[in-house]
């Protein structure tokens, strides 16, 4: 059986502070495998384009394999990656950016490696901010080095209904639109790849999209100084395609086109553990209920419940194997 939607990203091993100062070390993640899980809560079978290391973990692509992900597009490679992503995050959900060590670092430092107090999360981030390894390689240096190609893809994925392209440098994001041509529904994640450059710049993407799905931050960079809705507004004009604004635990705007306005969908009301992979897992649930519903309203909902599952748990396969029926009947 072939899958029904494919997502393209990366694979990641994350090491996590929640809000709460509860430390998840080399949690298993990568916009990929969240955005596939947040699909696979609809459907039956996703496929998977990415690259896997062998310092990711064998038990997570396993687990992965077993709920209905198809790794056949997933690229393999002999080298072990030490550094991983630092997510910090505080109370208003928000985390730091660009900050790596092993997950070994933060216990050979001399801090507890279960739970932080906030002294020790300021003083740990300060550690990472002015540490530097000569030669130290982390996940995001590696898919630069290593970019994803549509010669992964199985030719017997020619069929699928939908793909989502997570965050991703132009180039591989034109080609992947290229080889899955107009048949699927394509939605995009901006990231900082898209979101760096000018509208005008990433036009050739937009153009072929049938929905682009930015963060709150993304959006503001693309379209500095407006509020989000009038953001959606000016973004609505570069594509044909859908437009929604991911805003964390408040939820997400979906521009009406008919309308004119943007729609409001509420987050799902949940204790939350870590909100890693809630935007990615998010775009997976809107991409599977753009396809079954074709309304993003509507796709949104199926993001915002997929999301709600994720962020419940440390990894990106904290909700495998998933409850079909319990997803559906929260729609």
């Amino acid at each position: 059986m072939i899958p029904e939607l494919v997502t393209v990203g990366g694979l990641t091993v994350d090491n996590v502070v929640n809000a709460e100062g509860r430390v998840a070390l080399a949690q298993a993640g990568g916009n990929g495998a969240y955005s596939a899980v947040g699909a696979l809560m609809w459907c039956d079978k996703v496929g998977l384009v990415s690259a896997a290391v062998e310092s990711y973990p064998r038990s997570t692509l396993s687990r992965l394999e077993a709920a209905g992900v198809d790794l056949s597009g997933v690229a393999w490679f002999p080298e072990r990656l030490a550094a991983c992503s630092w997510f910090i995050y505080d109370e208003a959900g928000e985390r730091d950016e660009g900050l790596t060590s092993p997950p070994e670092a933060l216990g050979e430092a001399g801090f507890p490696t279960e739970l932080l107090s906030l002294d020790e999360i300021a003083r740990w981030r300060r550690h990472l901010v002015s540490r530097h390894v000569e030669g130290e390689i982390g996940y995001s240096e590696f898919r630069d080095r290593h970019p994803l190609t549509t010669e992964q893809i199985p030719k017997s994925w020619n069929g699928v209904r939908g793909v989502h392209l997570a965050p991703s440098q132009p180039d591989v994001m034109l080609a992947m639109l290229e080889h899955f041509g107009s048949g699927p529904i394509i939605t995009a994640d901006p990231g900082w790849q898209l979101a760096a450059r000018s509208l005008d710049e990433i036009s050739p993407i937009l153009n072929l999209l049938d929905a682009f799905l930015p963060s709150k931050v993304e959006l503001a960079a693309l379209v500095p100084g407006a509020a989000p809705a009038h953001a959606l507004a000016e973004l609505s004009q570069w594509t044909q395609g859908a437009v929604a604004v991911k805003l964390g635990p408040k939820g997400v705007l979906v521009w009406d086109r008919g309308g004119c306005t943007a729609v409001e969908v509420p987050a799902e009301n949940v204790d939350a553990v870590d909100p890693t992979g809630a935007g990615d897992s998010f775009s997976g649930g809107f991409l599977a209920g753009l396809v079954e519903m074709g309304d993003p309203v509507a796709a949104a909902r199926f993001g915002a419940i997929s999301a709600s599952r994720i962020v419940r748990t440390f990894g990106a396969d904290g909700p495998l194997p998933v409850d079909k029926a319990s997803m559906r009947s929260d729609f």
